[in-house]
């Protein structure tokens, strides 16, 4: 009886090696991913932020160009371009 307990561990043993490997390999593959995920969040959000700089100089850049074209009366020098 102890025989057979011992040879159902050591084959338990045997076969649980490769699997703990692979195991320990996908963890740290995950771990990576996980690093490259929160560094392209961050990345995100910074050009966020730029994004959001360059729409609100583009609107005070038509701002001025739609005031610069405008006659006294209201009615456009140069008509807008569609």
């Amino acid at each position: 009886m102890k025989i057979i307990l011992l040879l159902i561990s050591l084959i338990l043993c045997v076969a649980c090696s490769p699997s703990s490997k692979k195991l320990t390999h996908v963890e740290k593959d995950i771990q990576q991913v996980n690093i490259k995920v929160n560094q392209l969040q961050m990345d995100i959000d910074a050009l966020r932020q730029e994004v959001q700089a360059a729409k609100e100089a583009a609107e005070r850049v038509n701002t001025r160009l739609d005031e610069a074209g405008e006659w006294p009366n209201g009615f456009f020098a140069n008509p807008p371009r569609y």
